[in-house]
């Protein structure tokens, strides 16, 4: 099995990582070890280890653990333990096959139902959009922001449920291939005319922009991943 990670790395370093990640949840300090390769694609994830990593014991480590099944990071085998997600092209194509189906859906009921106050809303969202912030959890926040404003009243827990849990994969994975400025600027493009559609409460002209708008930050996430291998 691949090695979690060096035991030989000197316990000082290990002490430092606890105490920087001593107010942020478990879950996400772990997250982004296997965003950013810490906890390897592919690799075991023994729970004894983990908890020599991050000073916990044992229990937080299989509730973190399940927590990131959840959202898609790790894959708990039934019998033999828990394993980093490989996150790779196929998995990426999966998850926007999914996204171009569900938003679509999602965003119906919100244009028949959108309001002046929601529209206000979205603009106030999209000049900060606007203003290109340089970090990309920046971007990817007010992005959510956005989106989330067509789509969390929505009846249907379940489809919300799967596309958050997507959307933190794709969010991960953008914190390690981050978007292109031409693709930012698309997106700009792309949200503006989301928005004029809605304002003529135009749902089909509507859906047809959001799985346009899912399938082209597909093509740029799997550029960018395709890019960092060569």
């Amino acid at each position: 099995m691949p090695t979690l990670h060096n035991n030989n790395a000197p316990d000082e370093a290990s002490a430092e990582a606890v105490e920087a990640g001593a107010f942020q949840p478990l879950h996400e300090r772990m997250r982004e070890d296997i965003i950013n390769g810490g906890l390897i694609e592919g690799s075991w994830l023994k729970t004894h280890d983990l908890s020599r990593r991050y000073g916990v014991s044992t229990n937080p480590i299989r509730e973190a653990l399940h927590q990131l099944s959840g959202e898609g990071f790790v894959v708990i085998h039934r019998n033999r333990g828990a394993r980093v997600r490989t996150l790779d092209e196929a998995f990426v194509r999966n998850i926007f096959d999914i996204r171009a189906l569900i938003e679509p859906y999602l965003v119906r009921l919100f244009v028949e139902q959108a309001t002046e106050e929601d529209l206000q809303a979205m603009n106030r969202v999209q000049l900060q959009i606007e203003m290109k912030p340089d970090d990309q959890a920046d971007l990817d926040r007010l992005d959510e922001a956005f989106h989330g404003i067509m789509y969390d009243r929505h009846f249907n827990q379940e489809a919300l449920a799967i596309r958050q849990r997507h959307g933190e994969v794709v969010r991960g994975l953008a914190r390690r291939y981050p978007v292109s400025p031409a693709r930012r600027i698309a997106m700009i493009d792309e949200h503006r005319a989301i928005m004029a559609a809605v304002a003529r409460h135009d749902v089909e002209e509507t859906q047809k922009i959001v799985e346009a708008h899912a399938r082209a930050a597909e093509r740029n996430l799997i550029q960018r991943m395709r890019q960092a291998q060569r």
